[in-house]
């Protein structure tokens, strides 16, 4: 995974695979017919292991459960945060690969901050007019956007989580009465 984060599909060779395994390119053939097929199968096992992390935080509060979700998801994409954006580039032009890299990058993400802030809709803490589809995309930016610019640095990123998300919620908060 480490390989994929850092090289992206592009620049994947099997025979590097091959090396940091410790086997011949042949055994890797063997399982695996391409790099793209390796990829798949490294993603599909990365999948699995965001499904464990995917669980919906319950703190009682919006912004204590998107500070929960913010570390988990930091704790597991520790060593793979160039993976989204570099596969989300290199997927542009393939369709059914596209699809993949948004079922198991993208939407692990996206759900439990949706379901985060749908409580928070129902408790009265957002706004009832809150597109939650928005309102995660405009939590989930400035992150992703932070990560790049700080070269992958996940302190520098989570030193601005409770700012940011300070500045989220008081926009989404409900018009006073």
């Amino acid at each position: 995974m480490e390989l994929l984060a850092t090289e992206g599909l592009r620049g994947l060779s099997i025979e590097r695979v091959a090396e940091r395994a410790g086997v011949g390119k042949t055994t890797i053939y063997r399982r695996w017919s391409t790099k793209r097929a390796l990829a798949e199968a490294a993603l599909q096992a990365l999948f699995t292991e965001m499904k464990s992390v995917a669980d919906v935080p319950e703190t009682g509060s919006v912004r204590g459960d998107l500070v929960e979700a913010a570390a988990v998801r930091m704790r597991a994409v520790s060593g793979t945060q160039f993976l989204l954006p570099r596969l989300a580039l290199e997927s542009e032009s393939d369709a059914a690969f596209h699809r993949l890299v948004n079922k198991i990058l993208v939407e692990p993400t996206r759900a439990p901050i949706i379901e985060v802030l749908r409580r928070g809709v129902e408790r009265g803490e957002l706004r009832s007019d809150l597109d939650l589809e928005l309102a995660c995309d405009l939590f989930v930016g400035p992150f992703l956007y932070r990560l790049l610019v700080s070269r992958g640095n996940l302190t520098e990123v989570a030193r601005m989580v409770a700012p940011a998300l300070d500045h989220f919620l008081r926009a989404a908060a409900p018009e006073p009465r």
